[in-house]
């Protein structure tokens, strides 16, 4: 590989390629000019990294001639608690504060569970692929990761039907992304999480509740349907989708509590609980260790 390659700020550019097609010039600008600076510290002797920032320097010029024609879409946005946050604060509100401020203390995840991922992902692309084709993938157009609600709401607020995959959505300080969200072109939204089992776990549903609650802040009555999608068996790659709508209305009070309480949680110290059966329960906890060198 050539040594320049770490010296490609390959989001910047994915994202000031993506401002410039939507018409934000001012931040098409703002990360061509990261990219350029990150280009300009390679120290080696390649030509290829001065003749990309050049192409990008030109790129600015032609975008500074039009940017008095431009719209600000792509804003930068934060967040306190994301859903794989909660997810973990509801099992230990210790693990949810060790993940979010003793990041390194991890314990690495294993081969099998890291099989199990790819197992997932892999029906996730099926269905996608069979049931819901030529979606968006936000993930794949935007790259920073700070910029995925910007254009998330580009695209809902654009007439035509919209197939979104990774759909980001931050309400109350609190982002969920969605595996699919529809809006339809009367804008009402219809939204599907996928999970590769043939069992809606409690797990799952609290999963849910949460995205659930934060959507139905953001879309109110427009929000038409939200599914979960399960397997049929291991078999085969049937599925089932089931509309959960009607019982997740019913826990968004007590979701916008808990959010709350795992947000303060986040304000002071680590908290001190002992380890006991909620180390692996619903899920292996990824700070057994360090918190086994604490006993």
């Amino acid at each position: 590989m050539d040594d320049y390659f770490n010296y490609i700020d390959h989001n910047s550019i994915k994202l000031a390629e993506l401002a410039t097609e939507i018409g934000d010039y001012s931040c098409a600008i703002e990360h061509y000019s990261k990219a350029i600076d990150r280009l300009h510290s390679y120290q080696g002797d390649r030509t290829a990294p001065i003749a990309m920032a050049s192409r990008f320097i030109q790129q600015i010029k032609e975008l500074n001639s039009k940017i008095s024609f431009g719209k600000e879409i792509l804003k930068y946005d934060s967040w306190k608690l994301s859903k794989t946050a909660f997810i973990k604060g509801n099992q230990c509100i210790k693990y949810l504060y060790l993940d979010k401020f003793k990041k390194t203390e991890r314990t690495p995840f294993s081969k099998e569970k890291e099989n199990l991922f790819k197992e997932g992902h892999s029906f996730e692309a099926w269905v996608r692929e069979t049931e819901f084709p030529d979606g968006i993938n936000i993930k794949d157009k935007v790259g920073h990761f700070a910029y995925f609600n910007a254009y998330t709401n580009y695209l809902i607020n654009q007439a035509q039907k919209q197939i979104i995959y990774e759909a980001s959505i931050i309400e109350n300080e609190v982002l969920v992304m969605c595996d699919i969200l529809i809006k339809q072109e009367n804008g009402h939204i219809d939204i599907y999480e996928i999970k590769n089992n043939t069992a809606l776990k409690d797990v799952f549903k609290t999963d849910l509740a949460l995205q659930y609650a934060i959507c139905k802040k953001r879309f109110n009555d427009k929000l038409n349907s939200f599914n979960i999608i399960l397997r049929n068996d291991y078999e085969s790659r049937n599925w089932k989708i089931i509309d959960l709508s009607s019982d997740l209305e019913k826990q968004t009070a007590e979701v916008n509590l808990k959010i709350e309480a795992l947000k303060s949680v986040l304000k002071n110290n680590e908290p001190q609980i002992d380890m006991g059966l909620h180390c692996y329960n619903p899920y292996q906890c990824e700070f057994i260790e360090y918190c086994q060198k604490k006993c």
